[in-house]
């Protein structure tokens, strides 16, 4: 596992790379910058990606064509960011996107175009409620849509 010394913002070695069989993956207390996420984007095999407490760390990650070609499982715990830019495209084959405690604002409302998200989980924390409403409006829209496939868990810390 790959540990920064301190809370300064560490990048990966110029060298690193991941084993391109790779399928699952949790990150915990790395603090990398959210430009890194491109050793891990391109990971052609990774199904589940789990980033906790400040495994990367900057308010905003913008999100690229082409990325996470078959991630299922998304989980982002108690991470920084407030502001996700994401295309339905970036996640082509996601199914479940858990959001635990974080500063994020809202959740964009592409995420609700992903024709393979079955759920969505937020639990409130750090004073944001805004996230899990706009979780219900994604919900909301996509059955207007209708998609009635797509469940809001929604869980108080």
């Amino acid at each position: 596992m790959f540990r920064p010394v301190g809370l300064e913002v560490n990048p990966f070695p110029a060298s690193f790379a991941l084993p391109s069989t790779l399928q699952k993956l949790t990150l915990t207390d790395c603090i990398l910058p959210w430009q890194d996420m491109t050793v891990i984007r391109s990971l052609p095999n990774l199904e589940v990606l789990k980033l906790r407490d400040d495994a990367f760390i900057g308010e905003v990650w913008e999100c690229s064509e082409g990325e996470f070609p078959r991630l299922k499982f998304l989980l982002m715990e108690l991470l920084n960011l407030k502001c996700w830019q994401v295309e339905s495209s970036h996640f082509p084959r996601l199914e479940r996107l858990i959001i635990k405690r974080w500063r994020l604002v809202e959740i964009p409302c592409e995420i609700g175009d992903i024709p393979t998200l079955e759920l969505i989980e937020v639990t409130i924390g750090l004073g944001r409620k805004s996230a899990a409403d706009s979780a219900v409006l994604i919900q909301e829209e996509q059955r207007s849509l209708g998609n009635d496939l797509l469940q809001v868990r929604i869980h108080s810390k």
